[in-house]
């Protein structure tokens, strides 16, 4: 059958998309296979061996939680985000005092991160020791990476590939994966070793059904959602992971912030959750407690520093969903506790103008007020730090400093003066002066712990070939073939 010129037409025209889409995605594929693993996992600050590589990008490939655990939330690494990190930390010291596996699970990834605590491979690695030994699975895999890498001991291959095979023996898919690339790095005795050291960590852990163990994270989750706080209390005696995700990927602090169950919240809060995890969609505990409109689990989120400017998977904020449900008491607790009001979704749509749309005038007069300005307290400065890459590093209030009180320091080295009359008055301080007159101040200060995230996720954008260059490559070849069909089109007929 011979196809008409207009018909040809259609049929290149589709062609066409159907390599750019390809293209793209090959593009996009390279350009990630190319990324070094060590820049996606926040606690490795040097590229790892092939061995290791390969080990750990197995693990991800079958472990969502990991993944998102590594992740993080994309917000502002701010004064709030530090506050967060370091309320965090004391709840996960509170609750791993107490005994909660969790909570030494969550301790040691701040301990590697340096995330609201100053790094420390080894105590992060006792941490995950400690996790791994009552039957943690992510604490094991975490552990085996540990060891791969040389963070807080020496490089050991035999060991990581015992805690993979324990891990995999409890049906973890990541840690069947990773064993079997490991295995191609290792000779025979090496392996045989491995296998007598799974035997003696197994060994160790407590007489119980691991597998059952994970059946009981998944009851903590239902529990949870349907408000039965006897249940919760007692999986949570009982070291069930509470960090653990279902199909949606909620944990179990999701899943009652999302039903409204205030007191199970507190529950999980004492237990040393993490809080600002996020399911699926990208939402998180506080999102969905906007949402839905419960205020008091706002109101005791906030009270724990949850990150108020998270996104969702479509860019919505918990103030723009606020905004848009009608709950007023919510978006003015948000807006007080710092939540960027001039947000706006993936479509530019601003939580003003959500609340103009549901006719909420009561929402839209508080967001069109913002936040109530205050003057600060003479004897107060407000000291902001800048970390090597110009973003805000440390933020400390320091009382009763004399002649410099009223002071704002932000990462410009910009000096802003607050008056007894409200005004302000703005200079710049050069870096001798600041080290002449804040030397004291600043040397107590804690470090930055967000620069190296920011460092990666900048290294991370110069992997592989950039972006402009796959979009010419992929443009020359379609005009390349555009060229070659008409020409052969012409001369068919």
């Amino acid at each position: 059958m011979k196809l008409r010129p207009h018909l040809w037409a259609r049929v290149v025209a589709f062609c066409l998309l159907a390599l750019a889409h390809t293209g793209l995605a090959a593009g996009a594929w390279a350009k990630e296979s190319q990324r070094a693993v060590h820049l996606s996992v926040p606690y490795l600050d040097k590229a790892v061996t092939p061995a290791a590589s390969a080990a750990i990008r197995a693990v991800r490939q079958h472990d969502p939680r990991i993944v998102r655990e590594d992740l993080g939330q994309s917000v502002a690494h701010d004064h709030r985000y530090i506050r967060a990190a370091k309320k965090a930390v004391a709840r996960y010291e509170r609750a791993a005092d107490q005994g909660f596996i969790m909570a030494h699970y969550n301790l040691a990834r701040a301990l590697a991160e340096g995330r609201g605590i100053k790094r420390n491979y080894r105590r992060a690695l006792a941490g995950f020791r400690l996790a791994a030994e009552q039957g943690n699975v992510p604490a094991m895999l975490r552990l085996a990476e540990f060891h791969l890498a040389g963070l807080g001991t020496a490089e050991n291959r035999v060991e990581a590939q015992a805690l993979y095979y324990v891990a995999a023996g409890i049906q973890n898919r990541g840690a069947s994966l990773a064993k079997a690339m490991l295995a191609k790095h290792l000779d025979h005795s090496q392996l045989e070793q491995a296998r007598k050291r799974a035997r003696v960590i197994r060994a160790r852990m407590p007489a119980l059904d691991l597998i059952l163990q994970r059946a009981q994270e998944q009851a903590l989750l239902v529990a949870a959602a349907e408000g039965d706080i006897g249940k919760v209390q007692s999986l949570l005696r009982d070291g069930v992971d509470a960090n653990a995700i279902n199909a949606l990927g909620r944990t179990s602090v999701i899943a009652a912030a999302w039903r409204g169950h205030h007191a199970i919240v507190g529950e999980l809060l004492k237990a040393g959750v993490e809080i600002d995890a996020a399911d699926n969609q990208g939402r998180t505990a506080l999102t969905w407690s906007a949402i839905n409109g419960y205020s008091k689990i706002v109101d005791t989120l906030l009270e724990e520093a949850a990150l108020v400017d998270v996104r969702d998977n479509k860019g919505l904020t918990p103030l723009i969903r606020a905004a848009w449900n009608g709950h007023e008491g919510i978006v003015k607790s948000l807006i007080e506790n710092g939540a960027n009001i001039s947000a706006a979704d993936d479509r530019g749509i601003d939580a003003l103008q959500r609340a103009l749309a549901q006719n909420e005038r009561g929402i839209a007069a508080l967001l069109r007020a913002g936040p109530k300005k205050t003057i600060r307290r003479r004897g107060e400065v407000f000291v902001i730090l800048a970390g090597d890459n110009d973003k805000v590093g440390a933020l400390a209030v320091v009382e009763g400093v004399g002649s410099k009180e009223g002071i704002i320091l932000d990462q410009d080295t910009q000096m802003i003066r607050f008056g007894t009359d409200g005004r302000i008055e703005k200079g710049y301080a050069s870096k001798a002066l600041l080290e002449k007159e804040f030397g004291k101040i600043l040397a107590g200060l804690p470090p930055s712990s967000t620069d190296e995230a920011t460092r990666k996720s900048r290294a991370g954008d110069d992997a592989g070939l950039p972006d402009y260059v796959i979009y010419i490559l992929l443009t020359l070849f379609i005009v390349l073939l555009f060229v070659g069909l008409r020409w052969f089109i012409i001369n068919r007929r």
